[in-house]
């Protein structure tokens, strides 16, 4: 395989949707109340605007303010093994930081009449750097660099190590802001109706550069030490230049440009940014009686077509030029809940999300290897004073992702998360709520062509909030 042809796959591989929580490209946490009690399909409280916007018709009339930061901290790996190019065990592993995720959530409510709306980060969220690359990547120039080694030692230089420098920024944002109204039927039933606008955001910084070889050459590097291609270059340049005979300064001069060839063919660069946007028609469904309460939400699919501003494009990649357009589309969603206060001061919370993943427009025709997600939440609160309010509760996800679908860069995997927190009530107008949130991955194994893969992550966040009653 020609160098550049290894390239050209491995950057195809970088280019993917990114997934932070919920559902494949879809955020879930809107708020703290979210984080510290999890299942919120059938809230009737500050976050309903996001949660279940039926909701909003049954609360008191007022003006109700909630503001959220989350911060969340994130890994994804593939350890490789049973593999005859990489060590034994050999982990390449990315890290996402997220040091703020906001989100805002506003209700008015008078008489049977509720207008909401909601401000967040929707989907994706955070930069997901890979210090060392990934191992599709290395795999993908083994063959290359082996052929690099193979030539030098021919012409008389033997060569038999080489390597080069990968590294991998990228990060999804997807801001939405909603806007809608809901209306109380005989003190029972509501409906809701509204939209979210969305704007999308991904970036990619990519290079692959600094070839390194371990040329044996008298008087240049004798040891057969790894040193930089364009080091080689720079070397034979200034012998070039001192040579004492033509013959010598041709010889030097060829060496020269043999280095330096090297160098730049396997040297690339990307770094572009892609932006879209897109309307989801939401409608919702609620219905109250006595202690229990039932929700229900539609999110409908929304087209988003992301176009790229390209700085630098120094791969073979069409794809990857300026003004070249692509899909990545927000799945239907459709989320149902319950919540039953079993007790004066406890309530119990049940729910269910699906998204029709396999109906969607993603990049690369992705959704071709998709299933539908579905996600089951419980959660419970309890009011043990008349200040503090506990709370708890977990979701288990369960992504229909083949093998064509995962890979080092597509880490997507089934989970089990836990939320826990509390709400202190510090004046009548004024809420303090404060979470934690953990997710358990299922770790997730592939036999590919360079070894057995195995995908691991792990999350976790912390969240603070503040809600208003005015």
């Amino acid at each position: 395989m020609e160098f550049h042809n290894a390239l050209k796959i491995g950057l195809s591989l970088a280019i993917t949707s990114m997934a932070f929580a919920g559902g494949i490209n879809t955020n879930t946490n809107q708020s703290v109340l979210y984080l510290r009690q999890v299942a919120r399909d059938a809230s009737t409280d500050v976050d309903a605007p996001y949660a279940n916007p039926s909701g909003t018709a049954f609360m008191e009339d007022g003006l109700y303010l909630s503001i959220n930061h989350q911060t969340f901290f994130q890994s994804r790996s593939t350890t490789v093994n049973a593999s005859p190019i990489f060590e034994e065990g050999t982990e390449f592993k990315g890290e996402t930081f997220v040091p703020s995720m906001p989100s805002v959530l506003a209700t008015w409510h008078h008489g049977s009449f509720a207008i909401s709306s909601h401000f967040g980060i929707v989907g994706g969220g955070g930069t997901v750097q890979f210090n060392d690359g990934i191992p599709s990547f290395a795999a993908l120039m083994h063959g290359p660099l082996k052929q690099i080694e193979s030539t030098l030692t021919d012409k008389g230089l033997k060569t038999t190590s080489s390597s080069v420098d990968i590294s991998l920024d990228a990060n999804a944002y997807i801001f939405g802001a909603t806007l809608g109204a809901a209306y109380e039927w005989n003190k029972m039933v509501s409906v809701y109706a509204g939209a979210r606008f969305n704007y999308a955001m991904n970036s990619y910084e990519g290079s692959i550069g600094n070839l390194r070889l371990n040329s044996v050459i008298p008087g240049v590097n004798p040891d057969g030490k790894e040193m930089e291609a364009s080091k080689f270059a720079e070397v034979f340049e200034e012998l070039a230049q001192n040579a004492k005979t033509e013959e010598e300064r041709i010889q030097y001069a060829t060496l020269a440009k043999t280095y330096s060839a090297l160098n730049g063919q396997t040297s690339m660069e990307i770094d572009l940014e892609q932006t879209g946007w897109g309307i989801t028609p939401i409608f919702g469904l609620g219905f109250q009686y006595k202690r229990l309460t039932v929700g229900a939400k539609l999110e409908y699919n929304t087209s988003i077509e992301m176009e790229n501003d390209t700085k630098v494009n120094s791969s073979p990649l069409a794809e990857f030029n300026d003004g070249v357009k692509d899909h990545n589309d927000i799945p239907t969603l459709i989320s149902v809940g319950l919540t039953y206060g079993v007790l004066d001061n406890a309530r119990l919370s049940l729910g269910y999300h699906h998204w029709f993943d396999s109906k969607t427009n993603y990049k690369g025709d992705l959704e071709d290897y998709i299933d539908d997600t579905n996600e089951f939440l419980f959660g419970v609160e309890i009011d043990a004073l008349k200040w503090l309010t506990l709370s708890g509760g977990f979701q288990v996800v369960r992504y229909g992702l083949s093998d064509e679908y995962l890979s080092d860069m597509n880490i997507n995997l089934d989970a089990t998360t836990v939320g826990f927190g509390f709400a202190y009530k510090a004046t009548d107008w004024m809420r303090v709520n404060v979470a934690y949130f953990k997710s358990f991955y299922n770790d997730y194994e592939e036999t590919v062509e360079y070894g057995v893969d195995t995908y691991s992550r792990e999350s976790q966040g912390f969240g603070i909030g503040l809600d208003f009653r005015i």
